[in-house]
């Protein structure tokens, strides 16, 4: 079942009409009409006695009624003569409701006269004769929200539902009546609750509810439908390059997770009721033929396995998919590897028009792509490979290897990897090339840290599982991506397999790629922060690359470290804002780093207070500020703290709806546009569209690719090379200041840091003593070694300050969060600029091995 803040469209349609006929009892009730014959129960206590001589336990528990259109009409003719004012967002919901109804009976049942047909139309025509009595008098009120437009609906058809979730959560801007969290409406006179039920006129209950669990049915379908199409529509986002291909894998398996929830619900309700239905695909596509009067004969002449007139119907249903999957259950048998024998079924062509082909050709190109597929996921059952991260489709396959059976659900994830597929056929730059540089800039990176590590003894304060976690993650990538490790047991288990053909899964499947790459840069950030917050190097540095642009005036740039900041906060990195002198700064550096405590800050306690030097034990821990990131990681990556993904993110929404957000000045829809009018919709009503939420999802995804790329172990390595750099020019005056014991390892070496500061202040009280604070034109006398240490950064960061923006310019999708930090290279072309940036994170012989596709000796 699908969480109770997401709404299926059936549950809102529900939802919609109880609510609408809430408000018109009400409404009706404020005109003094007392309603006779409606069917109503009154609360009962739990021993079944009636509660009516309790009146409090009246007040708490919602009185029941049931209500005919007939019922509601005359409710309406009674509001539509007073002078109550309807407001305007009574007739959004109940014409939400009716549009629903509608396009799912019209489009499914198409024009048939069958009994069946008949009630829904009766019921939906009944609903906006009530609609049209009341809009009547709202035109003829002084209503003043009479001229505002008609809302958009998340239950349109067709075209009408992209153009909703494309419009980016214009949905999320309809004010819908104030209800409580059970859907109730109060009255202002009583306390007493309502809640009123909308049944449709029919004698026979089994046969009105079979025409709901019908409806129901059409509804769920109606949603995977839109969640296809959605899905298609992010694909085709990231072929574009707007966004990131880790995005893309995220929000297409969480929506086949809500779509599993989705599609057990109303299979529970089929299996509760007709528990000889195992195919509801089949009776759904079967009454539809009948409904339209066309005969289920297959098209075999074309070589479709059912009617191509009902090929729309077909498609709807995932009937395609399903005949796909129990075709290849013939094949699978005990002991027995299924092999893939290429031109058996035709050649597929990638460069082919899919949209010129006829239904039976597209059927066939499936069939291709989906045989090519399937042995690998027997491989994974087979010899019980435990693969890097798992998504919902693989493992979903991986299971019916194993049991054969052919689900609805599994039929539409089935259909989702074809269409995916389909999509990515025209990237220039497919995902699994993506997920392979991406792979190759992480093993550069790693193999640039152990030659760093070289240089130094091995820190105490380093653990040897830190280290041993980043040569896990390049065995990880070496084994996984680039070697193939499906090849080896192929070629045992395969005579005669053609061994040049690699990474057949990766190339085929780009969601598992995405939630790979997702795996490895989830590992490399957390790796990368317990680095640098142990060694504490980078944040001490930004101490001193911030004193030195207030006291020293170098007006340093240092792209890198003010991305750093920006990630983490400055209120995270300096406990505060920013500090303003070298007192100030030493203060905080000392209370960041965990040698001194807020005592140490009291009036004359500095006097009392021995010298101390970091040792790496104590300091701010560096914490993922990727808030949406976070909810996933430990479903793709194992050791993290368990969460529950998609199915607990209301609780991350509540602090989403708490965030401050600023209007953008551009008339174009932006990010903060969608925060502003999510929030308005979940503190109204706490509950969110499945489109709405993957859209959400989709846009703060995009807003973290930054930081969850930054390179922590390049800013380290950078780290260490300026400090090295600070000490050779100023080791003399260190040895004045505190003799040579002031490092005794090279580990330690961030420590001068600490020590520049002392030197700093001591040079601050000294001129402040012979009244010399500041000079003649008001600006403040600078430290020398301050102004050393800068002259030393500034020469360094000509050249090495923007190497992890640069590195993320190349790699981010979203580039405006870098790009805001540096005016960089705007005359260059993107394609020169992107090569460029490339041979910079790559070093030769990676770049070449990616170019030739042959691996690196």
């Amino acid at each position: 079942m699908l969480p109770k803040f997401l709404q299926s469209s059936y549950i809102r349609y529900k939802d919609d009409t109880n609510s609408f006929a809430t408000w018109l009892l009400k409404a009706a009730g404020k005109c003094g009409y007392q309603p006779q014959g409606l069917t109503s129960t009154a609360p009962t206590s739990k021993n079944g006695k009636n509660k009516s001589r309790n009146k409090a336990a009246n007040d708490s528990d919602p009185v029941q009624y049931t209500m005919t259109v007939k019922d509601l009409q005359l409710l309406a003719d009674v509001v539509a003569k007073s002078a109550l004012t309807v407001p305007t967002q009574v007739l959004i919901i109940v014409k939400r409701a009716i549009k629903l109804r509608k396009h799912v009976t019209s489009w499914f049942l198409g024009q048939g006269d069958s009994d069946n047909n008949k009630r829904h139309t009766h019921f939906i025509s009944a609903l906006e004769k009530v609609c049209e009595t009341l809009e009547w008098k709202m035109n003829n009120s002084s209503n003043p929200d009479s001229n505002q437009p008609p809302p958009t609906s998340e239950s349109g058809g067709g075209d009408a539902d992209l153009d909703m979730f494309l419009n980016k959560f214009a949905v999320l801007t309809v004010e819908e009546p104030q209800e409580t969290q059970e859907g109730q409406q109060k009255s202002p006179e009583s306390k007493q609750v309502v809640k009123v039920e909308i049944v449709e006129n029919d004698e026979d209950e089994d046969t009105s509810y079979f025409r709901l669990i019908f409806f129901k049915t059409y509804c769920m379908f109606q949603d995977l439908n839109n969640m296809r199409a959605f899905i298609s529509h992010t694909w085709s986002e990231y072929r574009d390059n707007k966004i990131d291909l880790m995005n893309a894998a995220i929000v297409t398996d969480s929506a086949l997770q809500l779509a599993r929830d989705l599609v057990q619900e109303v299979v529970d309700d089929w299996s509760t009721s007709t528990p000889s239905i195992d195919n509801l695909q089949e009776m759904v596509f079967n009454v539809a033929c009948f409904t339209r009067g066309i005969d289920a004969t297959p098209s075999i002449e074309i070589g479709l396995p059912y009617n191509k007139h009902m090929s729309d119907v077909a498609e709807w249903c995932y009937l395609p998919t399903r005949i796909l999957l129990e075709s290849f259950r013939d094949v699978l048998q005990d002991n027995h590897l299924p092999v893939f024998k290429k031109g058996f079924f035709g050649t597929y062509d990638p460069k082919a028009n899919r949209e010129g082909m006829s239904v039976g050709q597209k059927f066939n190109e499936d069939k291709i792509i989906f045989v090519q597929l399937m042995p690998e996921f027997c491989m994974i059952d087979k010899f019980g490979i435990r693969m890097l991260t798992s998504d919902a489709i693989t493992a979903g396959l991986v299971e019916f290897c194993r049991t054969k059976k052919a689900t609805l659900w599994l039929s539409f994830a089935a259909q989702v990897l074809l269409d995916v597929h389909h999509i990515m056929r025209y990237s220039i730059l497919g995902a699994f090339d993506d997920l392979r540089m991406s792979g190759l800039r992480i093993t550069k990176t790693i193999d640039d840290y152990f030659k760093g590590t070289k240089s130094h003894p091995q820190p105490q304060f380093w653990p040897k599982e830190g280290d041993e976690e980043i040569k896990d993650i390049h065995f990880t990538v070496a084994s996984w991506i680039i070697q193939d490790p499906f090849l080896e047991r192929k070629r045992v288990s395969i005579p005669g397999y053609d061994v040049s053909e690699k990474h057949v899964l990766f190339s085929q499947h780009a969601i598992l790629c995405g939630l790979s790459l997702f795996h490895l840069n989830t590992r490399m950030q957390s790796v990368g922060q317990q680095l640098v917050t142990q060694w504490y190097d980078v944040q001490q540095l930004a101490f001193l690359y911030n004193l030195a642009n207030t006291d020293g005036h170098m007006n340093l740039i240092w792209p890198d470290m003010e991305a750093f900041i920006k990630i983490h906060g400055e209120s995270h990195i300096f406990i505060g804002s920013r500090p303003k002198n070298a007192s100030e700064s030493l203060n905080r550096l000392e209370l960041a780093t965990g040698i001194s405590s807020a005592a140490k800050f009291a009036r004359g306690s500095r006097k009392r207070q021995d010298f101390h030097r970091p040792d790496g034990k104590n300091p701010r821990v560096l914490t993922p500020t990727t808030t949406i990131a976070n909810l996933f990681r430990a479903q793709y990556v194992s050791g993290f703290r368990e969460e529950d993904g998609i199915r607990t993110i209301d609780n991350v929404l509540d602090t989403l709806s708490q965030e401050p957000c600023l209007r953008e000045t551009s008339k174009e829809l932006q990010p903060s546009d969608l925060q502003v009018m999510f929030q308005q919709k979940w503190s109204h009503t706490r509950n969110i569209g499945t489109l709405q939420l993957l859209t959400l999802l989709k846009s703060r995804l995009s807003k973290e690719e930054p930081l969850l790329l930054f390179n922590y172990f390049g800013m380290h390595k950078r780290s260490l090379e300026l400090l090295r750099l600070i000490r050779a020019k100023e080791h003399h005056k260190f040895v004045q200041y505190f003799t040579t014991a002031y490092m005794p390892d090279e580990s330690l070496i961030s420590n001068i840091v600490i020590l520049v500061h002392h030197v700093a202040r001591g040079s601050a009280q000294n001129a402040r003593a012979l009244g010399m604070s500041s000079m003649g034109n008001g600006s403040q006398i600078c430290s020398r070694i301050v102004m050393s240490c800068g002259e030393v950064m500034r020469d360094y960061l000509r050249k090495n300050g923007d190497v992890a923006c640069k590195e993320l310019r190349v790699f981010c999708k979203n580039k405006k969060p870098i790009q805001d930090e540096i005016d960089y290279d705007k005359g260059r072309s993107e394609e020169f600029g992107y090569w460029f940036g490339i041979e910079e994170a790559l070093d030769p012989k990676v770049l070449a091995s990616l170019m030739t596709g042959i691996p690196i000796a």
